[in-house]
């Protein structure tokens, strides 16, 4: 085949548009990639968290009922997950669990108390408080002024945080699951909840 000045322009112009569509197939590859989030059906992001899981449900601070929590896996292959609850004005810890296994991308409504997590194979949890408040789910509790709360999924690279035990805190769970962390997601909302 006999190539003139003008088929040579057309080859050329012809790869540099083929060129330029993987480069649109890539970045556009690169935008659908999944990304990790955090969602509740109890409530939505910075909305009022509701009162069935504060302390204002039965009165007392600690062992309340825990929300129900689902999130995407994203594009970290996670070796495991974390989820930490604080309230942003006093910046109390007041719960954290980990360990969460990566093909656990839920967490039902009212997970039960123990170190070791009934309801979820192999996960760990603590809370604030004392005896069996720091085994169980510790909710907003202001004392009736508004507070923000968040909630902080970690997708991990490790299947087990290091150095943690039953007597660790949430503040030491959470430290480690911000040095092991690939990606985090947030669900925040408000709460006025109070115990009396």
């Amino acid at each position: 085949m006999r190539f003139t000045p003008r088929s040579v322009m057309g080859v050329v112009a012809t790869a540099a548009v083929i060129g330029l569509g993987a480069a649109v197939t890539t970045v556009a590859n690169a935008a659908a990639a999944p990304t990790l989030t955090l969602t509740s059906t109890a409530f939505a992001d910075k909305a009022d968290i509701p009162i069935r899981y504060t302390c204002q449900q039965d009165k007392k601070a600690g062992n309340d009922i825990s929300p129900p929590l689902a999130w995407t896996a994203g594009a970290e292959k996670a070796k495991s997950y974390a989820v930490v609850l604080v309230d942003t004005v006093n910046t109390n810890k007041h719960w954290a669990m980990w360990d969460i296994p990566a093909t656990t991308t839920t967490l039902k409504e009212g997970l039960g108390l123990g170190f070791d997590v009934p309801d979820v194979a192999g996960a760990h949890q603590k809370a604030l408080g004392s005896n069996n408040q720091t085994l169980q789910y510790f909710g907003p509790c202001p004392g009736g002024k508004n507070h923000k709360y968040v909630f902080t999924l970690y997708a991990l690279k490790v299947a087990k945080l290091p150095g943690l035990t039953k007597k660790s805190t949430v503040l030491q769970a959470e430290t480690a699951a911000k040095a092991n962390a690939l990606a985090t997601a947030t669900l925040s909302g408000n709460s006025a909840a109070k115990a009396k």
